[in-house]
This record gives C-alpha cells, structure tokens and sequence, in this order.
C-alpha cells in the first residue's frame, strides 16, 4: 500500500513494509528514504509533520552527498 502526499516543496511517497513505513522522496537527482518512527502511520498524522519530514529528508540526502564526497 502507497500513500502520495505533496508538502509545500517536495512530493514524498509512504510505502509501508512489513509493519514499518517509510518515507521516499527526490531531492536534487537522487532518490532517499528514511523509516518513520515505531507505531507511525501517515495516513493517521496530522500535515504539520509532513513539513518535519521534509526538513528531515533534506538532512539525509545532505549527509549522504558529505559521506560520498569525504
């Protein structure tokens, strides 16, 4: 099961697997993943933590591109 959400400023993808979620999105030309918290379901949260996620996803490409770059 996919759930599509739209934040302000990227499209993010909510994959569920196993009886954990994901969050799956694209910053600049690559595509990144981070696991929502235990017990988290997207399709239960209220929209102001799509914006956290966002913010978060950013930190995970950047620290991705600083690791490949070191």
């Amino acid at each position: 099961m996919a759930l599509k959400k739209k934040t302000k400023k990227n499209p993010v993808l909510f994959q569920k697997l196993g009886n954990h979620w994901y969050v799956f999105s694209q910053v600049g030309d690559e595509v990144i993943y981070s696991p929502l918290p235990a017990h988290l379901d997207p399709r239960q949260t209220k929209l102001e933590l799509y914006e956290v996620i966002d913010e978060h996803l950013k930190r995970v490409a950047k620290f991705k591109r600083e690791r490949l770059h070191a």
